[in-house]
């Protein structure tokens, strides 16, 4: 288990300039943001369109992320970081570092003893991104999804689930320990969602809930910031 936008407009305007504009548009056409014509046999060339702001995520946008500046036992270890390399909280096949061309990425992690549990959103530039990011997480599922011998050994067990544009509840089975996780995407972005805990190999929702729940509210959440659900 591992530790598991750009939208440019440009407006392009065509049009023939014979002779001198004159009057008051003049003004407005030496103004205007893209103009692509002819004047006295000279190309008029369209200025480059300005870059695209890069995706951000607003400081305490995350679910729990309030709760690293708060309150904790001396057992218990809370870290937050936007590290763009850190793998997706799903992550049977244990990748040390992402690679995907996300734009932004949060995750919270909390860990106590046996207990973990996680939080990540990831922004990517588009939503096709997006949509290879789930679609490497369901690779990774199959290629990876049963493994090791003895005290090492593990498997993993998934179903679609009705959140966002589409999502998946997760399990995993390790020989000490079990986890329930709940990946979603909508639009552009990934939200994660991962708890350990009892789950049985049927994957029943009732044991994703408080998941489910999250996974909900941060997919509703997600559209509140700008091109991330188009």
């Amino acid at each position: 288990m591992a530790a598991i936008a750009a939208v440019a407009v440009v407006g392009t305007v065509t049009s023939t300039v014979a002779g001198t504009v004159a009057g008051p548009l003049a003004g407005t056409w030496q103004a205007a943001a893209a103009v692509t014509g002819t004047d006295a046999g000279r190309t008029v060339a369209a200025p480059a369109a300005p870059a695209a702001a890069p995706a951000k995520l607003p400081k305490g946008f995350l679910l729990d992320e309030a709760k690293v500046d708060g309150p904790r036992r001396p057992w218990e270890h809370l870290k937050l970081t936007d590290s763009l390399t850190k793998p997706l909280e799903v992550n049977p096949c244990g990748h040390r570092a992402a690679h995907d061309g996300r734009g932004a990425s949060r995750t919270f992690t909390y860990l106590a003893e046996t207990v973990y549990r996680s939080e990540q959103v990831v922004l990517y530039p588009s939503e096709r991104a997006a949509k290879a990011a789930m679609r490497s997480v369901r690779a990774d599922l199959a290629r990876c999804g049963t493994g090791g011998r003895g005290h090492d050994r593990y498997s993993y067990r998934w179903k679609s689930t009705g959140v966002g544009d589409e999502a998946l509840r997760v399990g995993g089975f390790f020989f000490e320990s079990r986890s329930r996780s709940v990946i979603v995407r909508r639009g552009s972005a990934v939200a994660v969602y991962v708890r350990t805990g009892l789950v049985t190999k049927s994957l029943p929702v009732s044991q994703f809930r408080p998941l489910v729940k999250d996974a909900r509210t941060m997919a509703a959440k997600l559209c509140d910031l700008p091109g991330v659900c188009g």
